[in-house]
């Protein structure tokens, strides 16, 4: 039975279950700005596209960060890398909500959106190290203790706002927590192969890994992917309230609805052993695609929720696939390409959802939601394109032997 548990060594055990806390708390930090949207908008009399601007900050500080990182992980460790993250992210939970300007708000979230990215970042590359190769289940696993902490956050601001706290202070606990996860990992070793390997490596060329097409079709899906995510987090509450009347608090609540199905997407696919990743990317990329039309269509809030519960098991384990399949095709400079995949991330984050904003300002929430529902379209095809480069270069192997 415990042949079926995808366990690191144990020597990477104690890092890896410190990494899978601070990926929950990741998970938390996500998600909390999305659930407590409405009520900001209400109560700082916000309008949709000052609301997206906040957004994007995060987005903007992750994407710059997920590129950074990747490169200061091969060149100062993947330890300094993520502490420095951890204690920007703080600051920025401290700050956020302090008061009602924009202007501060958005620095907020842009420190919160770098220290995303370093967390991302070295998280990543450190499981790569402990996966088995061809695999993903440490990687599954590993990224789904981020829905526990995604739906525990929305959970948590709605208990404190209809339990008549002020939603302010979830982000002020998720600092203190943010803290203490700083302390835990500092007092960690991350293992000696890392700096082994950063010392021994050559510095990778990111002009010929940012050419690669393997790379960039990686990459867009996981743009796409996070895009459409990200997006549908940190609007379903909004397009509740709109579409179904439904009371700001109450609303909060959605956003666990759709992160449950991605944690059970992503514990189910840990378990699977298989080696054909890219296939296993695309069929759920379909689904997600599916799914999420299935919701829009749906004139009751019951289907609906159930539709949004669907479209994140499609959507659950197609970061983790996508990371796998990195680690697995790029092991010379593994921590440069996940960060080039990574920012590519950060840019669907950070675009769509302004991109996203814009749309409701101007033609209502429904219509987009309906543009999520085209870019998970065509991220399903780029997953297509990665399942289509990866059987060409296993077919020209062959022929490159003496």
């Amino acid at each position: 039975m415990t042949s079926n548990l995808p366990l690191p060594s144990a020597e990477d055990r104690p890092l890896f279950f410190a990494l899978l806390l601070n990926f929950a708390l990741f998970g938390v930090t996500v998600t909390i700005i999305g659930s407590v949207v409405p009520q900001v908008i209400r109560q700082y009399d916000w309008s949709y596209i000052a609301t997206g601007a906040v957004l994007a900050a995060s987005s903007f500080g992750y994407f710059t960060s997920s590129f950074i990182s990747g490169v200061l992980t091969e060149r100062l460790g993947p330890k300094r890398v993520i502490l420095l993250g951890l204690a920007l992210q703080s600051l920025g939970l401290a700050l956020f909500g302090m008061v009602e300007s924009v202007a501060v708000n958005l620095v907020a979230t842009l420190f919160l959106g770098l220290g995303q990215g370093a967390t991302e970042v070295v998280t990543n590359f450190c499981v790569a190290g402990m996966e088995r190769s061809g695999q993903s289940r440490l990687m599954n696993l590993m990224h789904a203790a981020f829905p526990v902490g995604a739906i525990s956050g929305p959970v948590l601001t709605g208990t404190i706002m209809t339990s008549g706290g002020r939603w302010e202070m979830a982000f002020r606990l998720a600092a203190v927590l943010t803290l203490g996860m700083t302390v835990l990992l500092g007092l960690l070793r991350f293992g000696k192969r890392y700096e082994t390997e950063r010392e021994a490596a050559p510095k990778t060329s990111i002009s010929k890994l940012v050419r690669n097409p393997l790379l960039i079709f990686l990459s867009l899906t996981i743009l796409l992917y996070v895009g459409a995510e990200i997006g549908v987090s940190s609007w379903i509450s909004e397009y509740f309230v709109k579409s179904f009347g439904y009371a700001p608090s109450s609303a909060a609540f959605l956003v666990s609805f759709f992160w449950s199905g991605i944690l059970v997407g992503r514990v189910a696919v840990s378990v699977y052993s298989g080696f054909r990743q890219a296939e296993l990317l695309l069929v759920l990329s379909f689904v997600s695609a599916i799914s999420l039309v299935f919701s829009l269509l749906a004139a009751s809030p019951v289907v609906a929720s159930i539709g949004f519960i669907a479209c994140g098991l499609g959507l659950s384990a197609i970061y983790p696939i996508d990371m796998a399949l990195v680690g697995n095709n790029y092991r010379k400079g593994t921590s440069v390409a996940m960060g080039i995949v990574s920012t590519g991330g950060g840019l669907g984050s950070f675009s769509f959802p302004f991109l996203m904003a814009a749309i409701a300002q101007s033609y209502g929430i429904g219509r987009g939601f309906w543009f999520y529902a085209i870019v998970s379209v065509i991220m399903a095809g780029s997953a297509g394109a990665v399942v289509y480069l990866l059987r060409a270069r296993k077919a020209e192997r062959p022929t490159h032997k003496p």
